[in-house]
């Protein structure tokens, strides 16, 4: 008996493609869905509250109304070689119903900041007096504190942020500079 290899080739060709056929169609598969619907955005448990400089520094719709930020765009100018205290440019407050976990950073600087002023220090302030964490130093020359760590702030506590703002000798009338600071809640 003669085996024709070619016909044999094909066959076995055939035969792969016909089983490579049967297992794509027999492939199954099921669907899962899951679905959200609504989900809807409640009050912020931690957030801002004025403090007395707040208006001074932000004017009347300094804050949100989420409370979750604060803008100070009236801050008055700072005249050369002169020091000025916030003691209370915005408050923090708690009413999340648990202990919550609080870490202030410095996330932006921007405009003459290093020719024009000494340093700007940023502290969390308890209700009794205390500083707590460290305090945010952004300062022309030196070491910068970037961030006050993370701080346990208890449920129905208030916190204030105070702000020290001071210019060089020889700062320049009409140079500006931005801070953004970001106050990251856990």
């Amino acid at each position: 008996m003669k085996i024709n290899y070619k016909k044999t080739l094909k066959l076995i060709t055939l035969l792969i493609t016909s089983l490579l056929i049967s297992f794509a169609s027999a492939e199954t598969y099921s669907e899962l869905f899951m679905h959200a619907a609504p989900i809807s955005i409640g009050t912020a448990g931690v957030k801002f509250v004025a403090g007395a400089d707040t208006v001074t520094l932000g004017g009347s719709d300094a804050i949100n109304t989420a409370g979750t930020e604060v803008t100070f765009d009236t801050i008055p100018a700072i005249s050369p070689g002169n020091t000025t205290t916030y003691a209370q440019a915005v408050n923090i407050t708690n009413n999340a119903g648990i202990k919550k976990t609080l870490n202030m950073s410095r996330y932006s600087i921007t405009g003459n900041f290093s020719t024009n002023f000494e340093y700007i220090n940023v502290t969390l302030i308890a209700k009794n007096g205390t500083s707590l964490g460290a305090s945010i130093q952004i300062v022309s020359s030196g070491n910068n504190v970037s961030s006050t760590g993370n701080v346990k702030m208890l449920n129905g506590e208030t916190w204030t942020v105070q702000w020290i703002i001071k210019t060089k000798t020889n700062a320049t009338t009409g140079q500006s500079t931005s801070v953004t600071l970001k106050v990251k809640v856990e």
